[in-house]
């Protein structure tokens, strides 16, 4: 028997080596799948966000060159109108918009002022009850202006009773500013 026995065993032995060789290769298999696939979605997913940085990128182009498009139109604009003007006509042109910003119920204007290539002319307006927002709207816009400069000296604020209400009373003096290209 045991002869017989020994048979059977070297059998069972070559089927654990086979068994386990294929154990092993499928193990190594399996891993290698398993890594090959992680490694497909990540490259999956860079390559996604790197479409999605590209997008940016071209947006940031298209952004800078509309600038870029947008300033040279103003300058092309601007630059020969305010050659073509004269000083008087940029500064008179000017207090036709803040008229027409604030509509004030007075304006007093002085006269023109030169002084070297420098050519201003004082302002104050007087009005009453406006929308406080659209006071501030309006004089920020106004601090804003590129040409002809636009300062304002000062803001005052009165409360007073008429008829029994309450109105407030804004007083707002400045001037307008511009340098005169033909000279004094």
């Amino acid at each position: 028997m045991s002869l017989s026995n020994n048979r059977y065993e070297g059998g069972l032995k070559s089927l654990k080596r086979i068994f386990m060789a294929a154990t092993l290769l499928f193990i190594t298999l399996a891993t290698i799948f398993v890594i090959a696939e992680r490694n497909r979605r990540v490259l999956k997913k860079t390559i996604q966000e790197l479409g999605k940085a590209n997008a940016g990128l071209e947006g940031v182009k298209t952004a800078i060159l509309n600038r870029r498009n947008a300033l040279t139109t103003i300058k092309a604009q601007l630059v020969p109108d305010n050659e073509k003007s004269s000083s008087e006509r940029q500064v008179y042109g000017k207090v036709d918009e803040i008229i027409a910003r604030f509509e004030p119920n007075d304006m007093t204007i002085t006269t023109l002022e030169r002084k070297g290539e420098n050519v201003s002319l004082p302002f104050t307006l007087k009005f009453s009850n406006p929308n406080y927002s659209d006071f501030l709207n309006n004089v920020g816009q106004m601090q804003r202006s590129v040409f002809p400069f636009t300062p304002i000296n000062s803001i005052a604020l009165t409360q007073t009773e008429q008829n029994g209400k309450w109105i407030v009373e804004y007083t707002l003096t400045g001037s307008v500013l511009t340098v005169d290209r033909n000279g004094p």
